[in-house]
């Protein structure tokens, strides 16, 4: 796991006056934790988004602020509704031997069974795992290798690697990736299913005689 790094600055702007960074790509920021009082400061917004493509959207960030040295994680990101450039964070300075709850992307690896027929279904973007901050993993890999068909059990939170160090908090019965028949596959059967219902209807009706016929 590689160790991310950040650095901030102290902010003496507050309140609506913090508008005043953000043209000059600086995020006002707040560190808050157990036993502290939350601390304003300020981060340069090319080297945010930097970390938080790197995996610090979960994984453990150091942050260096005026010579001190602070483990957080990223507990709340705003961005703006329209144009999506950071607006605003929350950092969270833990403890390094006490277990955290984060949120964890997963990747899928592997392959499954690739047609026109079956498409890939992921149901799950991230889980939920507790672990101490330094064994928090930037994502969890989901193997995909054995979706066969629309008939495969789906890959479920219970089919997850263990990690050392590592609970899974989230239901293991959760279903992350499947596969299910494509919209033109079930487009053919819908149509293969109607063709035969009108066969069946088109059967040559047997007319019997009648009964003069009969008596004659």
């Amino acid at each position: 796991m590689s160790t991310l790094t950040l650095n901030a600055s102290p902010r003496s702007l507050t309140g609506r006056k913090v508008r005043r960074l953000r043209p000059a790509g600086i995020i006002p920021i707040v560190i808050y934790g157990r036993g502290r009082d939350p601390e304003n400061a300020q981060v340069d917004s090319i080297e945010f988004e930097r970390v938080l493509r790197d995996g610090g959207n979960s994984q453990l960030v150091k942050v260096h602020l005026e010579g001190q040295e602070h483990n957080i994680l990223v507990r709340e990101i705003q961005r703006h509704p329209v144009r999506h450039n950071l607006l605003h964070a929350d950092f969270y300075a833990v403890s390094m031997t006490e277990t955290q709850q984060v949120s964890v992307p997963l990747t899928p690896v592997g392959t499954a069974v690739a047609n026109a027929d079956v498409v890939m279904v992921q149901a799950m973007d991230s889980v939920e795992i507790e672990a101490l901050p330094a064994s928090i993993p930037a994502f969890i890999e989901v193997d995909i290798s054995a979706l066969e068909s629309p008939d495969s059990a789906p890959v479920t939170v219970a089919d997850l690697p263990n990690i050392p160090g590592v609970t899974y908090i989230s239901d293991p019965d959760e279903p992350i990736c499947s596969l299910i028949l494509s919209r033109a596959a079930i487009s053919q059967e819908e149509e293969e299913a109607e063709d035969e219902l009108l066969e069946s209807d088109a059967e040559p009706e047997v007319i019997g005689r009648g009964r003069d016929a009969e008596e004659e």
